[in-house]
């Protein structure tokens, strides 16, 4: 399907998006012992906030295929910027119930625009759909990143709530540009092909997601999202906690390193599309990602002195581990008819298995009272990732 709108256009659309897909959770870690002060979240509460909007990620997803599928991709996605601006300032509205209704809503926005990019980028890019997957999930990091370093600041000086409600500001300023990219141009080509279907009396079917289920390669492309996403969603919930409790790090500094750790993806997202490239297939890469992973948590646990270390290394590890994840979404796909129902089962499986991470580490942290047993945990969540990547990587497609 060509675009009027130039590559460029679309480009610069798609990184406005993309950070506002995970910003807003990251930019809660650091404020959790604050939000249990002053508005009396509980400890499980606390676990909760940071779980919720991951767990949408998986539950919204059927839905937000269909969304896709009734509306169109670029449409839906529209959608899901409305839904993050009303969350993010529904959430500061009050208290306990606000904040976790508030994050509700954004976890649908951001599931919303989870799901479609990728379909966007198999249908607009085709053979440079791993480039744009790649631009895609270094924003997503930008994102993170930047809220994780300048909310608790921002907090300091406005209050919390300011603090968490000012990045919806973001997706304000992202949904005119996507509009104008893909939105627009995509009703007109959606409003032709109806005509033309309904002058010639022809009717377009696609696979129903149902049909996925019994592919082995669909299962194992949702596994290997899983386990990176577990990982990722489990370090940037604990380890500023982490760092305060066992290195004795200060919030403001705790909340840097949270920083680094998300900034220190994004030139490993981008690598991914070159390394995708160098061979047809792709499982070398995740079972490196795998492996450094549980060199990161081994590190933590035996000198966590050497913190800087292990938050710079883990950053490069979870930026290409989750672009290598997206980006298997539209490899293993045959065309853009395929990528929407694999990319909604994939984040069904995947960000379920990725929201039980940091609320599994949690209690075990509670109930064991250390880390020991959740870093043992997450070096089996790595080695599940090891196995999946291998699999999901090898040179295949569902049609």
């Amino acid at each position: 399907m060509s675009r009027p709108s130039s590559a460029g256009l679309t480009l610069a659309a798609v990184v406005l998006v993309a950070l506002n897909l995970r910003g807003s959770i990251a930019a809660v870690p650091p404020l959790l012992g604050e939000l249990q002060e002053e508005i009396g979240l509980s400890t499980a509460g606390a676990s909760l906030l940071t779980t919720l909007p991951v767990l949408l990620f998986a539950l919204a997803a059927p839905g937000a295929v269909r969304l896709g599928r009734r509306v169109g991709p670029g449409s839906a996605i529209l959608v899901g910027l409305a839904l993050v601006v009303l969350g993010s300032v529904a959430r500061v509205l009050g208290g306990p119930v606000a904040l976790l209704v508030g994050t509700l809503v954004l976890g649908v926005g951001m599931t919303i625009g989870n799901v479609l990019v990728p379909v966007v980028a198999k249908r607009d890019f085709r053979e440079r759909a791993p480039q744009l997957i790649g631009a895609f999930t270094a924003s997503l990091a930008v994102g993170a990143s930047l809220t994780a370093a300048l909310t608790v600041p921002v907090a300091h000086q406005f209050g919390w709530r300011v603090g968490l409600g000012v990045w919806g500001v973001l997706a304000v300023l992202a949904a005119p540009l996507w509009w104008l990219a893909v939105a627009r141009h995509e009703r007109q080509e959606r409003r032709e092909e109806r005509r033309a279907a309904a002058d010639d009396g022809s009717v377009t079917t696609r696979p129903a997601v149902r049909t996925l289920w019994r592919y082995r390669l669909a299962w194992v492309v949702a596994v290997a999202l899983g386990t990176q996403s577990a990982l990722y969603y489990s370090f940037t919930t604990w380890i500023p906690t982490y760092l305060m409790e066992e290195v004795g790090l200060a919030q403001v500094t705790a909340g840097y390193a949270l920083s680094v750790f998300q900034v220190m993806g994004i030139p490993f997202t981008l690598a991914v599309p070159w390394l995708t490239r160098r061979r047809p297939t792709q499982g070398w890469i995740g079972c490196t990602v795998a492996v450094v992973w549980i060199l990161v948590l081994l590190g933590l646990a035996v000198l966590p002195q050497a913190w800087p270390l292990w938050v710079v290394v883990a950053g490069a590890a979870q930026g290409t581990g989750f672009a290598l994840a997206l980006t298997l979404i539209v490899l293993r796909s045959a065309d853009e008819s395929v990528t929407g129902p694999l990319s909604g089962m994939s984040q069904l499986i995947g960000y379920s298995i990725g929201a039980a991470g940091p609320f599994v580490v949690g209690v075990l942290a509670s109930a064991t009272g250390g880390w020991a047993v959740p870093g043992l945990v997450l070096i089996g969540v790595a080695m599940a990732a090891f196995a999946s990547m291998w699999v999901a990587g090898q040179d295949r497609t569902i049609t």
